[in-house]
């Protein structure tokens, strides 16, 4: 069960500039992850990009790393594939995924972590094992708004990632993210934060 502390950050009444501006953010957000899925649908359809099946269906990963400054992270992340992906060439393609993740930051300052975020993948495909690229960005909430100094202005916070790695036998992976969370100033404090990851992900 989340702590009364949780509460206590997430109620925090708000005047009426910082709820409009917090609003304008979800919007932004909003309409950046509906851009993807139609750029996503607009490259199968009018460029004739070939789509077929998902060899993914579900995934689970442990992140596991710190920022520069030593604060520490760990992940549980849940995705779910989207049954469709989109082939680029011989052996490249194109994979769409739902993420859900809970994580506890710092060791200190400990601040639980609630996320939600689509992420595209490229990898090709023409090994056993296969490299790839991630790329996403979701929103979350944490339980503390002061992370080691660091003024993150609020419990809701955006959030970008880029990683790399490699897919073994389609069935493991193993690979680095870097992950940036901040408020996109909807908070009059905006520090940001971020992270460097070792993923580990079981497709089944």
């Amino acid at each position: 069960m989340p702590s009364g502390r949780t509460f206590a950050i997430c109620c925090l009444p708000v005047d009426k500039r910082e709820k409009g501006a917090g609003m304008k953010g979800i919007k932004v957000y909003w309409s950046t992850v509906s851009l993807f899925f139609l750029v996503f649908s607009y490259c199968s359809d009018v460029l004739a990009m070939e789509l077929q099946k998902s060899d993914k269906t579900w995934s689970g990963s442990l992140e596991i790393g710190s920022t520069v400054d030593g604060s520490s992270v760990a992940r549980a992340v849940g995705s779910w594939w989207l049954p469709k992906q989109m082939l680029v060439g011989e052996n490249g393609n194109f994979a769409a995924r739902i993420e859900i993740d809970m994580g506890v930051l710092d060791t200190r300052d400990t601040t639980f972590d609630m996320g939600f975020q689509p992420v595209l993948r490229y990898s090709y495909d023409r090994y056993e094992i296969s490299p790839y690229l991630d790329l996403g960005a979701g929103i979350h909430f944490l339980s503390r708004a002061n992370i080691r100094g660091r003024q993150l202005g609020g419990a809701f916070q955006f959030s970008v990632l880029a990683g790399t790695g490699v897919c073994f036998y389609k069935k493991w992976d193993i690979g680095y993210r870097f992950f940036h969370i901040s408020n996109a100033d909807i908070h009059d404090n905006n520090d940001g934060r971020d992270e460097h990851l070792v993923v580990l992900t079981w497709h089944f």
